[in-house]
């Protein structure tokens, strides 16, 4: 149980909250989660541990969770990973999915409306923030695929099936003018051939 006037209040914080940026709770070295939720369902409807919605009525910005872990030591993270978020779906031996499951799912939803959305709005974003003097090394890259079960996946992409003018669209005699460049855990460069002439793309550009 936590003594209530060891609590140091939240900083910035409307209903609730402990520590602040400068004065975190600190729990030592116990093995502890900050907040645990364990719950269990047996019904039919939708259900959520947890549900969190941001109505953005005026023209702030600002996230519905915002997650952030932060490396204090030299050696954090030995022989386990540090993640701002870690999000899995299990299926027990005995279970399985009838309709759809995904570790994680990130839509992008827009109302039906006449406008034209802004260029810069996508279902994921990836930003790389790194500090002057930082030497990257050669296997880092935007994006790791690992396939560590007993049975791999071999496949990167399900894509929608070929169509013309589609997402995934035919093209004949192109010539390849660029490439994405990838490398694998071993530090082997590989590159996507990629072309910027939509000439002979199926339904055109």
């Amino acid at each position: 149980m936590l003594n209530v006037k060891s609590i140091r209040p939240a900083s910035n914080v409307k209903f609730w909250g402990i520590g602040n940026a400068t004065n975190p709770f600190n729990v030592g070295a116990q093995n502890k989660n900050g907040v645990g939720l364990w719950m269990k369902s047996s019904g039919n409807d939708d259900n959520r541990t947890i549900y969190a919605c941001l109505n953005m009525a005026g023209v702030g910005a600002g996230e519905a969770v915002r997650a952030r872990a932060v490396a204090q030591n030299a050696a954090a993270a030995t022989g386990g990973t540090l993640n701002g978020i870690h999000a899995t779906v299990a299926l027990d031996a005995s279970a399985a999915i009838s309709g759809q499951a995904f570790g994680a799912r990130i839509t992008f939803e827009a109302a039906a409306d006449t406008r034209t959305l802004n260029g810069n709005c996508a279902p994921l974003g990836l930003d790389s923030y790194i500090g002057a003097n930082n030497t990257v090394p050669a296997t880092m890259a935007f994006i790791r695929i690992t396939d560590v079960g007993s049975v791999p996946i071999k496949k990167l992409f399900r894509l929608p099936t070929v169509a013309s003018a589609g997402l995934l669209a035919a093209h004949t005699t192109q010539t390849i003018t660029h490439s994405i460049r990838c490398v694998d855990d071993a530090g082997t460069v590989f590159y996507i051939m990629c072309t910027n002439d939509a000439t002979n793309r199926t339904g055109g550009a």
